[in-house]
């Protein structure tokens, strides 16, 4: 590796977008809240059922106040935790390209969270969906080869960087340094 300190070739800032926070962030959550709901109308339902006798339906309407109460808690806390990654996490996200590595910088800490070197890369794949698209942003995901251990076999590692803001001219520049390092290396 090179000087930490040098500059970057580029620095990329991923651009959060609301409606993919409303979508997406709105259907895990949901999704997931509502088998929390469902547990825990099914245990305490059980378990009331368990500790009352069990006679029919009386201990219905205790169960799903519960379980109402657990899926609005468990909604609202992935829903948070889905606004913390998707619009709070990406808006302090940079992305600097360096000759030899990519760095993932969050809160303008001069420490990366992430560093991949480009001398093992082996691919960048785009990916943009219906929400990216209409923006001009992509998914690029960078492919690595990871050296082979006990077992012998090579592995790959993907490394996403998510809502890449003008993706193809990215893509193509880490690509030639992708090139530029195995004939370098090799």
């Amino acid at each position: 590796m090179t000087d930490p300190t040098e500059a970057p070739i580029r620095v990329v800032r991923p651009v959060p977008l609301p409606k993919q926070f409303a979508i997406v962030g709105s259907i895990h959550s949901l999704g997931i809240a509502l088998f929390v709901g469902f547990l825990t109308l099914v245990a305490l339902k059980l378990g009331a059922d368990f500790a009352n006798g069990g006679s029919g339906d009386v201990n219905l309407p205790f169960a799903l106040a519960w379980s109402a109460t657990a899926f609005g808690i468990a909604f609202l806390g992935l829903w948070s935790l889905h606004y913390a990654k998707l619009i709070v996490a990406r808006s302090r996200t940079a992305y600097h390209i360096h000759a030899d590595r990519v760095e993932v910088r969050r809160d303008g800490s001069p420490r990366p969270t992430d560093v991949i070197p480009l001398d093992r890369g082996v691919a960048v794949q785009s990916w943009t969906g219906p929400l990216l698209r209409p923006q001009g942003l992509a998914t690029l995901t960078l492919v690595v080869e990871e050296p082979s251990g006990t077992g012998g076999r090579v592995r790959h590692v993907f490394h996403p960087l998510p809502n890449v803001p003008d993706p193809d001219s990215v893509a193509d520049l880490i690509r030639s340094l992708i090139h530029a390092r195995r004939v370098e290396v090799g």
